[in-house]
């Protein structure tokens, strides 16, 4: 029986960690897209999930990489990739050396910088334009004013939301440098 589930998640640990509850309670996840998750109950078989966002070069012979491994590749969706593989088939650690755990915390922390930067650079260029309003005080004074300050507040709650996997790769770079 196919279950489709609408969900919005902006950190990548959250998502993979409700995935793999759903893949203990017996849902294989068969695809993503815009916040609705697709799955089918295969009861008692049991999933686990990984989120990644794979380099630009040479996806599709990783991808080939990951089929031969036993983990699918399930949906393709704003620069991520979500896996599935099945318990019985052992453990899923894609990345098991801390530079490479590193890199893939960096490549979802510029998910994080792009929206954040580009909101904070619209709402200067809009903070900019109300200015040559400012003797007048008419209706686009006003909407400068409010759409400006909307982009700069969600500029600073999209660095905020980036914190902790900035806080993780500070962490990982901590912990690389006393193994060595």
């Amino acid at each position: 029986m196919k279950k489709e589930i609408k969900k919005a998640f902006l950190d990548f640990d959250k998502e993979e960690q409700w995935l793999n509850e759903q893949g203990q309670n017996g849902l294989m996840l068969l695809n993503y897209y815009k916040g609705t998750y697709e799955f089918e109950d295969v009861n008692p078989t049991k999933y686990l999930y990984k989120i990644e966002i794979p380099k630009k070069q040479n996806r599709s012979d990783y991808y080939e990489f990951l089929e031969e491994l036993g983990i699918t590749v399930v949906a393709n969706y704003a620069g991520r990739v979500y896996l599935r593989k099945n318990e019985n088939d052992g453990a899923f650690d894609l990345y098991t050396d801390l530079d490479n755990q590193i890199e893939q915390y960096k490549r979802r922390n510029i998910v994080f910088n792009s929206v954040a930067l580009s909101q904070l650079g619209a709402g200067i260029l809009l903070f900019i334009n109300m200015i040559l309003y400012t003797s007048r005080r008419d209706a686009p004074f006003w909407i400068l004013l409010v759409f400006g300050s909307a982009l700069i507040i969600s500029s600073i709650t999209f660095f905020i939301l980036g914190e902790p996997i900035r806080k993780k790769i500070a962490d990982l770079k901590s912990e690389k440098k006393i193994r060595e």
